[in-house]
């Protein structure tokens, strides 16, 4: 459906911060690059659907650490997965 990467990602999600989970169409330091598989998503529909990920305040729920708060990779692919039931 997606994969991570560094190599010409379609978009990258923030990884900490107050924002953590928001996709952005712009690295940022704190960033990981998502690459869509175009045999399931088109890249900017992958992205909204990302978008609406982070909207419903899941990632809130996963979030680690007690004074900047950050999310794993494995965290995003089980909120994309709960978002999608």
């Amino acid at each position: 459906m997606f994969s991570f990467t560094s190599n010409q990602p379609d978009f990258w999600i923030q990884l900490k911060g107050e924002n953590a989970g928001r996709p952005l169409r712009e690295p940022c330091v704190n960033s990981v690059g998502v690459k869509a598989d175009p045999r399931f998503f088109v890249p900017d529909y992958l992205f909204y659907r990302f978008v609406y990920v982070h909207n419903t305040g899941i990632y809130k729920s996963l979030q680690k650490g007690s004074v900047i708060p950050y999310i794993r990779q494995a965290d995003i692919v089980e909120a994309f997965v709960k978002c999608l039931k």
